[in-house]
């Protein structure tokens, strides 16, 4: 296994565990568990900004211009997926926008916002799941049957570059904390409530 892919794998297990908060999230407010006036926001914020600081700026663009032209140069074979996963990038951006948008209309106690996030959320988190699933199931056993060395060495360093910032082996601050921060602020049984 390349260093390449040990670092995508690594990082969606990251990104799975920011997803399973918002799903948590999903739950509590269609159960009426949780209401709107009982969000917690700031988690919100910061899972928004890890999403938005760390898959959006930097795992996905090294798909984009690295993983994927080098497939594209060996095979025809995946050309759909790619063009799919390339799209489904920048839709996430849009899911996330639209997202937000909803988030704030609902602290700002607009009606019928909940819903609206509830359907926002079910489509952002479908969203990137089938996303990981395409890369794990189709795209990342694909390079590693018809990518040479040579092609993975501009791979491999790109990725090495954006070392995951929260399971990597050399963890940026920012990013542990931030990650550090979901944890500790989402609620149980998926957090720790507020509670150290």
């Amino acid at each position: 296994m390349t260093t390449a892919i040990n670092i995508m794998k690594t990082e969606h297990l990251s990104l799975n565990t920011v997803l399973h908060v918002l799903n948590q999230l999903v739950l509590d407010l269609e159960s009426g568990r949780l209401k709107a006036d009982d969000v917690d926001f700031e988690l919100f914020e910061k899972i928004v900004n890890y999403i938005e600081e760390f898959q959006d700026t930097m795992h996905h663009p090294k798909e984009d211009q690295y993983l994927f032209p080098a497939l594209l140069k060996r095979t025809s074979e995946c050309n759909d997926v790619i063009m799919e996963l390339q799209e489904q990038h920048k839709q996430g951006i849009e899911n996330r926008k639209r997202l937000e948008v909803h988030f704030q209309a609902m602290k700002d106690k607009h009606p019928g916002q909940v819903e609206k996030v509830i359907d926002a959320l079910k489509d952002y988190l479908q969203t990137y799941r089938e996303h990981m699933k395409l890369e794990d199931n189709v795209i990342i056993p694909l390079a590693e049957r018809v990518l040479t060395p040579e092609d993975w060495a501009p791979i491999d360093e790109a990725f090495n570059q954006n070392e995951d910032p929260v399971f990597g082996n050399v963890p940026r601050k920012k990013f542990r904390k931030l990650l550090s921060d979901i944890a500790y602020m989402a609620p149980a049984p998926i957090g720790l409530g507020g509670k150290r």
